[in-house]
């Protein structure tokens, strides 16, 4: 009871850090988008394929949730026209036509994607558990459910660019270490291409150079918008490292098995 209290405030925590966010254009839309429509079939066709049928809907799941976190957050900071779609093979993507205009709205915004995917992940462990003996098919789903929020976000936040812990730490090092700010992103796409080799993951290591292209960008974009107080950033480090360690207490079982 105390675990399904926990999921129940930490939903009520990222709902209140989002509040605003789920008002607008583009949740509710008038028409048929073959094109997205088309997409979304093959992104759950595939995660369905490769993983299984319930971790592949779970991963959907997991992606879909995490998409509305974006967004909304996106939506808070006055980007009304934000959207997100599911993308095969890679997941999904939030946009927006503008820039955030500061820092510290880029890194809300990129933070926010794996956090509100904190109450969903305690939610489902809590469930699970509850309701074990008289509906085990569905509490193995619900517990599958877990694993995959939060084995997916915690790799999200992982400081390899151009995952949201890359984005993250990069607008950190700006802010403490402008100099360095370079160093730190050639440093983190190595490293993630280097992992993507070590680990034979191909397909990611595609998505790590495509996103190359969206670092060099960045250095132009990221002298534009408005720097962060040091202050706000030791705030923005605190909630990283937390959210981090949070994902990590539910996807621990799933982490330890794949080493």
């Amino acid at each position: 009871m105390l675990a399904l209290i926990l999921s129940f405030g930490l939903i009520t925590v990222t709902g209140l850090a989002l509040r605003g966010g789920f008002k607008g254009a583009g949740w509710n839309r008038v028409g048929f988008d073959v094109n997205a429509a088309g997409l979304s079939a093959v992104a759950v066709a595939a995660a369905i394929w490769f993983f299984g049928w319930q971790y592949g809907l779970a991963f959907i799941i997991a992606i879909m949730i995490h998409e509305i976190g974006h967004v909304a957050a996106f939506r808070v900071c006055g980007h009304h026209d934000a959207q997100f779609r599911l993308i095969p093979l890679f997941g999904g993507v939030a946009v927006s036509r503008s820039l955030p205009a500061s820092h510290d709205r880029d890194l809300f915004i990129s933070l926010m994607g794996p956090a509100i995917c904190l109450g969903p992940m305690a939610l489902c462990f809590a469930v699970a558990e509850l309701i074990f003996l008289q509906a085990p098919a569905v509490a193995s789903f619900l517990y599958i459910q877990g694993l995959v929020l939060g084995g997916l976000n915690l790799f999200n936040l992982l400081p390899f660019w151009p995952l949201d812990g890359g984005k993250i730490v990069r607008l950190l090092t700006f802010t403490f270490f402008p100099k360095a700010t370079r160093a730190v992103s050639i440093l983190m796409s190595a490293a993630a291409a280097a992992l993507c080799v070590v680990t034979g993951s191909y397909i990611l290591l595609f998505f790590v150079l495509l996103g190359w292209q969206g670092l060099i960008q960045s250095e132009q974009l990221i002298e534009v918008q408005r720097p962060m107080r040091k202050s706000t950033a030791l705030i923005a480090l605190a909630a990283y490292l937390c959210t981090a360690g949070a994902l990590y207490l539910g996807a621990a079982q799933f982490v330890q098995s794949l080493f």
